[in-house]
């Protein structure tokens, strides 16, 4: 028995970071660009996990987890850190096969250190290896840390003691692990050194072309018992339910006999919000099962013969905003109710004195309960979610207006905060959910554009959480990078601002792929604010150790690409490297990354720059600025500040010629940064800049009396 609230893989759902640049010639718009205006017929669902049962993982229905909460546990886990003990514990105390199968696992690991789950959709492979290797390391187990399109590099580059790892290839049926059966072989010896084993969770259709001779790896497994599954997720959370109850009930047998595990999950969470509303109300039982058959069928009968017989928008957008505002005080509920009758383009009727109907009413006709703390509250489990669900189906073209004013709630402060906080997950998880559904961007963009101004902190968990989530973020990240291609003109900074924050925050998870969005939005603003957060977020990308290598050898890859928008790329976010310092004024780029300064990475970056001098006037500039204000206020780094900018201009070695915009450009930066002052004695800025000059033409191979090779002094 299993849940199948297995974690989407780290390259699940989400786009490779290969063939994302702009294309050379004419731009002609994207599958994802058109999709902003358009719906496509393609989804980007994960094909291993359903969006209705881990609350670590799925962000539209979070069960009272906070965003940020969810957010900063993917992330941890995207990274490769350990996963927290009391995840494990909780992921796991749901988890029952028989024994034969456990001890099954378990031999192939003791065997070989390699174990490879295949099966279904959703027969619980993440959770079976997270049993399988706690089994045999405790709770010191990692996922492996890969980036969206990347190959796996074998087990070598797994380093540690006594761990289990999860290798997630769930989602990547492609022929690009065609081989992966004989390299997993191969790399037993090196896990056994370590004492560290490797789960591996593949497809089936993937492993049987995948194999290729080393089925003794690999494992099946198959669909547990829906009633076992119900019973589990019953009886093993706290606080828990009596099962046998609800198993007898016909209703609830038949409703979940043919559901995938992850299905009869979502049941047994919502018997457990109907066994929460039974302490609260006078229900029979039969009423209850009803409650939750109605429940896993999001309520739409219900609610269409409650639209058919209320027909006045009094009633029905005092409904909606009962739903939104769900636990807020009633009398914000009546107001809200006209407010949003005025975003839907209504005239809300008249409540002058005893005009019109007052909030006992149209809470009765609304079918909804007021609470001895004045509030309003739904007996039914997920009838509150269900109502704006109904709502977006039923009235696509308000659901701008809609967006907006639900958007605005949260500014109210007059609301209570945890309402507020609350109202804002939610609007998150609604966001999230209608963009799975209908498979379009159009109202993740409404909304975090909205919030961009008034809410940056929401706007931000909600394009994180959106790039996190499986069921969206391969849509997600595609958009983000049309945004970030676009002008000012056409996505306005604000928004290009709260987009590289959440790109700052999604660098921890995929640093390559945010590497070029960040990249992309320096490169298409003019606008100082989202340039100072884009070379924030590049150098929180750059200060984490284990990226630094790896950024300098994709800027190195980008500047030598035949791409346009490649080298763009690269150029931009090294210039913005270049410009940020550490607190004591050094460039951050000196202060970690290996330089060979004879034609070496930096110098090899700048001469990018001084070839892109006329579109990279301004940010050239302050980063010229800062590297020759480190070389003034330290001495250490004057030596090597001088060297790569000298062969940055020319390098005898690599340079076929000497090139003489090159120095132009240089020469009108060092003239920027120390301008001749003919009224008083040289200082020493004006003596590093002609110092810096003299080599510079003596470097010329043309000049007379060159000196190609003299060292700076």
């Amino acid at each position: 028995m299993t849940d199948d609230s297995e974690p989407p893989t780290s390259t699940q759902g989400a786009p490779s970071p290969d063939g994302q640049a702009a294309p050379e010639g004419p731009h002609e718009p994207s599958r994802a660009e058109r999709e902003e205006e358009t719906p496509d017929a393609e989804g980007g669902s994960a094909a291993d996990y359903d969006p209705h049962v881990s609350v670590e993982q799925r962000f539209g229905r979070n069960y009272g987890v906070a965003i940020g909460v969810q957010i900063a546990q993917e992330i941890h886990r995207l990274r490769g850190d350990l996963l927290n003990p009391d995840w494990i514990a909780q992921r796991l105390a749901t988890y029952e096969r028989p024994p034969e199968e456990r001890a099954a696992l378990t031999d192939i690991l003791s065997r070989g250190n390699v174990l490879v789950l295949h099966g279904p959709e959703g027969a619980g492979r993440y959770t079976a290896a997270l049993d399988a290797l706690h089994q045999k390391v405790g709770t010191c187990i990692r996922q492996v840390r890969r980036e969206p399109g990347e190959p796996f590099n074998g087990a070598e580059g797994l380093q540690g003691k006594n761990t289990g790892w999860i290798l997630d290839l769930r989602d990547e049926g492609d022929k690009r692990h065609s081989g992966i059966g004989p390299a997993l072989a191969e790399d037993a010896p090196h896990l056994q050194d370590s004492d560290s084993y490797l789960a591996v969770l593949i497809s089936t259709e993937a492993w049987e072309r995948a194999a290729k001779g080393t089925t003794d790896l690999d494992h099946e497994l198959a669909y547990p018992d829906s009633e076992q599954v119900l019973r589990a997720h019953l009886e093993r959370v706290a606080p828990p339910v009596e099962a046998d109850r609800w198993l007898n009930a016909e209703k609830i047998t038949e409703g979940i006999k043919d559901l995938v595990p992850a299905g009869v999950v979502e049941w047994a969470h919502i018997i457990r919000e109907a066994e929460r509303l039974e302490e609260q109300t006078e229900q029979s039982f039969e009423e209850l099962v009803d409650h939750v058959v109605a429940a896993a069928e999001d309520w739409r009968t219900r609610l269409l013969e409650w639209h058919n017989k209320h027909g006045d928008s009094a009633h029905r957008n005092y409904l909606l905003a009962a739903s939104v505002l769900e636990g807020a005080p009633t009398e914000m509920v009546y107001e809200a109710a006209d407010a949003l009758a005025r975003a839907l383009g209504e005239t809300p009727a008249p409540h002058t004195g005893q005009q019109g109907l007052g909030v006992i009413a149209l809470t009765d006709a609304i079918e909804a309960d007021l609470t001895e703390e004045d509030t309003i509250a739904f007996r039914r489990p997920r009838f509150a979610e269900a109502i704006v669900d109904y709502f977006w189906a039923d009235r696509p073209h308000l659901i701008k207006n809609f967006t907006r004013w639900t958007a605005a709630q949260t500014n109210d402060k007059d609301l209570p905060n945890k309402i507020t906080d609350q109202l804002a997950d939610r609007v998150i998880g609604w966001a999230l959910d209608y963009m799975h559904r209908k498979r379009t961007t159009k109202l993740l963009r409404e909304i975090a554009e909205q919030w961009a101004e008034s809410l940056p902190e929401q706007a931000c968990d909600l394009l994180t959480a959106a790039a996190l989530d499986p069921e969206t973020s391969r849509r997600a990240c595609t958009v983000y990078l049309t945004w970030a291609r676009r002008g000012d003109e056409e996505v306005p900074p604000r928004l290009k601002v709260t987009l590289a924050k959440a790109c700052e925050r999604l660098a921890a998870a995929y640093p390559t792929m945010m590497l070029l969005r960040l990249t992309e939005l320096a490169a298409h603003t003019e606008k100082e604010e989202v340039l100072g957060t884009v070379g924030q977020a590049l150098t929180v990308l750059w200060d984490q150790p284990k990226q630094r290598q790896a950024i300098q050898e994709r800027l190195k890859e980008w500047a030598a690409s035949t791409q346009e928008g490649r080298r763009t790329a690269a150029h931009h976010a090294f210039v913005h490297l270049a410009a940020r310092t550490t607190e004591d004024g050094r460039p951050v780029l000196l202060t970690a990354a290996r330089e060979d300064a004879h034609g070496g990475w930096h110098a090899a970056r700048w001469r990018g720059l001084l070839d892109n001098s006329v579109t990279l006037q301004k940010p050239l500039g302050k980063a010229l600025n800062v590297w020759m204000d480190a070389a003034v206020a330290h001495s250490d780094l004057r030596e090597p500040i001088l060297a790569i900018l000298q062969y940055a201009v020319y390098q005898p070695q690599t340079d076929p010629v000497y090139v003489a915009d090159r120095f132009l450009s240089l020469h009108r930066l060092l003239y920027a940064w120390a301008p001749v002052q003919s009224s008083h004695s040289s200082t020493v800025q004006e003596r590093l800049r002609d110092q810096l000059v003299v080599v510079l033409n003596r470097a010329d191979p043309a000049a007379p009396m060159s000196e190609p090779h003299a060292p700076v002094a």
